[in-house]
């Protein structure tokens, strides 16, 4: 049986662990390097900014993306957003802190109703250094947490303060953007002072010349100063600490059942009323179908109308024409008419001209018949050798060329000289001579005067 060597054995032992040391310390090296790793190094995201306190008490903010020194700091890590919610709401709730807790609001409103308000706000983190710093330092041990709760405190103070603007079925009806206004702006200012007044209202039921025609209110309304701006009675920590409000909502409101009732019975009102004012609406329709079927008869009635009277029109218009014509043709005869009275009048005067010139002749004639007669008789008168009977003849031409002398001169002027034809053909002798046709015209005056002579 083969003995083994005490000695040798401890040797390879001896060998073998010197060998492995190498192998040990290197595997210590790696684990305490992999333990030191992350105290100093640490990595940030875009989403995120931190805050390190360092061991010598040196605070640093770290705002880039990547890796930095941490150097055996203490590392807090704080959200660029932050998402509060203060919801009914189980999905909404879920995304906070209170899992599947009611966190909503209840508000009180003036006219003792109350409502569960739920509310989304959205916040940004301080964005300075000094800012960020500052609110580590107050809300380090509690971080995203604790900032969630402060402001949803802040959130809450600000729903109760303004509730007593209103009435719960004025918020719900008409005054729910007021509402909204007013807590975002003390979400951002801080809270306003109330103050509570007396207000006249004009009664719904008056009467006149009974009492006093205005009711007595006390209402809540916001404090404000002399410059107008409404005073404040607490300031916002999202002021003080630099946080930014991004984004506001309220999402839901549940009111009690007394001012369900009363947002009831206002709604039956309003519906009724909408009811009656259709049925107005749809009277007045009825209304306006039977004015425009009136107007229609009408307009065809006065079409028929303006049609029957162009067609009068137009006949009257044509027998107007026509008339006009024949007034044209009778006026351009009347004025050939004239024309023809014109010449006539022309030759006509031309004709009295012409006897006025014979009758001149004629005077001038009978005055040397006379001037004959008168010298006959005197040359009788001296020469006295005549007969009795010749005497007589002479006397008796003399008395009858004086008559004939007297009638020429007292006969107007003659319109138409009577001349008698060329009876001896003799070249340019008359056949009958002035003188003759003058003593022609007396003796048809006498005849006209004596009448026709007696048979012997």
């Amino acid at each position: 049986m083969e003995q083994t060597n005490p000695i040798r054995d401890d040797r390879s032992l001896h060998e073998t662990v010197h060998r492995g040391l190498p192998y040990v310390a290197a595997t210590l090296g790696i684990l305490i390097i992999a333990c030191c790793v992350p105290l100093l190094v640490q990595w940030n995201n875009e989403e995120h900014y931190q805050i390190i306190e360092f061991p010598d008490g040196e605070i640093s903010v770290i705002d880039t993306t990547g890796f930095h020194i941490q150097a055996f700091g203490q590392v807090f890590t704080y959200p660029r957003y932050v998402d509060a919610y203060l919801s009914k709401s189980s999905d909404e709730a879920n995304k906070g802190d209170a899992k599947n807790m009611d966190s909503s609001v209840r508000v009180t409103f003036n006219d003792g109703g109350w409502g569960f308000m739920s509310n989304h706000l959205k916040f940004q983190m301080p964005v300075t250094r000094e800012k960020r710093i500052e609110l580590h330092r107050h809300f380090g041990e509690g971080g995203e947490k604790a900032i969630r709760d402060a402001i949803g405190h802040h959130l809450i103070n600000c729903l109760k303060n303004t509730g007593p603007l209103m009435s719960g079925s004025e918020h719900q009806s008409q005054r729910k953007a007021e509402f909204y206004q007013v807590v975002s702006e003390q979400l951002s200012k801080g809270l306003y002072s109330m103050e509570r007044v007396k207000q006249k209202v004009e009664r719904s039921d008056k009467t006149e010349g009974f009492g006093d025609e205005q009711d007595v209110q006390y209402i809540t309304r916001i404090k404000r100063g002399a410059n107008g701006q409404p005073v404040l009675s607490a300031s916002s920590p999202l002021t003080e600490y630099g946080i930014t409000v991004v984004q506001y909502n309220q999402t839901d409101t549940i009111y009690d059942p007394d001012t369900e009732s009363q947002i009831n019975a206002k709604r039956n009102s309003y519906q009724l009323a909408e009811e009656a004012k259709a049925g107005v609406e749809k009277e007045h329709q009825k209304l306006q179908e039977v004015i425009e079927k009136g107007r229609l008869t009408v307009a065809s009635v006065e079409a028929e109308q303006q049609k029957i009277k162009k067609g009068i029109l137009v006949s009257a218009q044509k027998d107007l024409d026509v008339k006009g014509i024949n007034q044209l043709e009778q006026v351009t005869i009347a004025e050939q008419a004239v024309g023809v009275a014109g010449e006539n009048l022309k030759q006509v005067t031309t004709e009295l001209e012409t006897s006025k010139i014979a009758v001149k002749i004629a005077e001038a004639d009978a005055k040397a018949l006379i001037s004959l007669s008168e010298a006959t008789r005197a040359k009788l008168d001296q020469g006295g050798a005549l007969s009795e009977r010749e005497k007589l003849m002479a006397e008796m031409r003399m008395k009858r060329n004086t008559a004939i002398a007297k009638s020429i001169s007292e006969i107007p002027s003659p319109k138409t000289v009577i001349l008698g034809e060329n009876k001896s053909g003799g070249g340019g002798a008359t056949a009958s001579s002035t003188t003759e046709t003058l003593m022609n015209l007396i003796m048809l005056q006498q005849l006209k005067k004596d009448g026709p002579p007696a048979k012997p």
